[in-house]
Formats: C-alpha cells, structure tokens, sequence
C-alpha cells in the first residue's frame, strides 16, 4: 500500500472519533424556549387548610339570637383554591364544626383537579344578603336565612351546606334564575368553574357526605351542596 493511501485510509478512520468528541449541536430556539419555560414556571403551592372557631361577633349579619345553630357550634375554615386566573389564592368558609375536616377533604380534592373558583368569602363580607353574595359569583357555606322562597331555615342555616360559584351554576325554578348573571349558565355545558352530573367536583363532594342540588327534579340548584339533600 503507498504512503498517500495509507495517510487517507487512517485520516478516514479517525473522522467518526473526532465526531464522538465534538460538542454536542446547540438545541433549536424552539428547544431553548421550552427549557426555559420549564425554568420559569414555578411547582403549584401544597394545598393548605386551617379551622378555628367562630365568634357571634366576627359572623355578624349572617348570625342572630335564634338561629339554630350557635356560633360556638360553627367553625371558619381556610383552604387553598385555584382561582379563574388559574393562580393559588386562599379563602374562607363557615361551616358546622361537625363538618368541617369534611369540607377540607373536599376542597383538597377540588384543588388537586385544579378546579376553579371565582371568589370564597364569607356571607358576612355582603351583610349577610345572599343575593349580593351570589351576584358576586361568592363561594359560601353559613348563612342563617330562610330557604329560596320559603320560610324555614336553609340547611346553610346549619353550616351544613356550600353555595359553589353561583353564577356558573345558578339556581334555576321555573323562569327564576338566581343570580341574574346565571342565566347565560342556564344550559348545562362544560366551561370554567361550571358544575356538570357525574364529574369530579359532584363527586369529590359525594365522597364526604354532600348531595348536589343538580340532582333535584322540582328545580335546580346548581351551585348548592348540602349534608342533608335539601
């Protein structure tokens, strides 16, 4: 073999190493930009909760002297929430003290499907008014009031029951929609913080004791969850 071929036999093999050693090619922009979004977008807050007791004077409005429930008897919880924004918030509920891990539970569940919720305030924040609560698009539990319509006590009496995004999933009898916003929610769709039969919210509250006012055949209450059913 001569000199030359054997100089570009060897300068053949050699060409595969050098490739080995080289620097690895320099990723796309498209490459980059998702490694850097992976970089930015920071892990979702744990979900959080706490329960402490309520006084008469902190439920305000939405508590008076023959109520059947006494405040002592009630508890303020705060749970973590996904917001419509899509963001970690925090907001506060009032419910019966016998119900209330129950109510922890669930609202884990509702967090961990990153279900959305409008605003969680309790009633007191709208003077006790139910209607200015819903309005709002209010996520909320206690209110000593009297039933829709009705004259008994509404199980939210109790602390038993929770009001979920009122607007998204309005009360509806007849012609009557509560809130007036929940009229464009009316026919049932998939859609941002709107309670449908069968899917997770319906049944994470299912799991921990709750019937859905969806389920109702007189009227529907979509928004509403309740220990008892009514």
């Amino acid at each position: 073999m001569s000199r030359l071929r054997t100089v570009v036999v060897a300068v053949v093999a050699l060409v595969p190493l050098l490739a080995a050693c080289a620097e690895p090619t320099a990723p796309g922009a498209a490459e980059v930009d998702q490694r850097a979004r992976a970089v930015r977008t920071p892990l979702a807050p744990s979900f959080t909760s706490s329960v402490a007791p309520v006084t008469a004077a902190e439920l305000s409005a939405s508590w008076r002297p023959g109520c059947p429930v006494p405040p002592e008897r009630l508890r303020t919880v705060t749970v973590s929430f996904v917001d419509f924004a899509g963001a970690p918030s925090t907001g506060r509920l009032v419910v019966h003290a016998d119900v209330a891990d129950a109510v922890v539970a669930v609202f884990a569940r509702l967090y961990s499907q990153r279900f959305p919720i409008a605003r969680m305030e309790p009633v007191e924040a709208f003077g006790g008014s139910d209607d200015a609560s819903m309005a709002a698009d209010n996520t909320s539990a206690f209110n000593c009031r009297s039933t829709t319509g009705g004259t008994g006590f509404s199980e939210h009496s109790y602390g038993t029951a929770i009001d979920l995004n009122p607007v998204e999933n309005p009360y509806v009898k007849g012609t009557t929609v509560l809130p007036a916003a929940g009229r464009t929610f009316v026919e049932r769709r998939p859609g941002r913080g709107v309670v449908l039969a069968g899917d997770p919210v319906v049944q994470a509250f299912a799991d921990h004791g709750f019937s859905w006012g969806g389920d109702w055949t007189s009227l529907k209450d979509y928004q509403h969850f309740s220990v008892s059913g009514d």
